[in-house]
């Protein structure tokens, strides 16, 4: 129960979707600026990259972490969105991006729930009241 492994996850997926929220709305507020580029925030990929390496076993803290790394310590990384879509002016879409600002929300909704529901746990427990 006191394990913080799911609250830094947790943490990071909102760290996450918080930039996502950036990016996108980045994204619509360039609709019309000509020669614009769309953007994304790229993590799940590196997430389930990082799922598929071995992980290796470290007999002191101070010796060099090998193979996947925990979910915290991957960086969400904001790449070009390498679209061939054409509005007439740059490569945003706005049916996309308004998607994605959907979904993102509730990502980022269902995530501070998560959180939150941990926190009340770990409350509870410290007040003595376990349900």
């Amino acid at each position: 129960m006191f394990n913080n492994t799911h609250l830094d996850a947790l943490k990071k997926a909102l760290d996450v979707y918080a930039k996502r929220h950036e990016v996108t709305v980045q994204n619509i507020s360039n609709i019309e600026t000509t020669g614009y580029r769309a953007q994304k925030v790229s993590f799940e990929e590196m997430l389930s990259d990082e799922g598929t390496r071995l992980k290796g076993y470290r007999t002191h803290p101070d010796h060099m972490a090998i193979g996947s790394q925990e979910p915290t310590a991957i960086a969400e990384r904001v790449e070009d969105a390498n679209t061939d879509f054409d509005n007439g002016v740059n490569n945003v879409d706005i049916d996309n991006e308004m998607t994605m600002l959907a979904t993102n929300d509730l990502s980022y909704r269902m995530a501070t729930r998560l959180l939150s529901g941990k926190y009340n746990t770990l409350r509870g427990a410290i007040r003595g009241r376990m349900a």
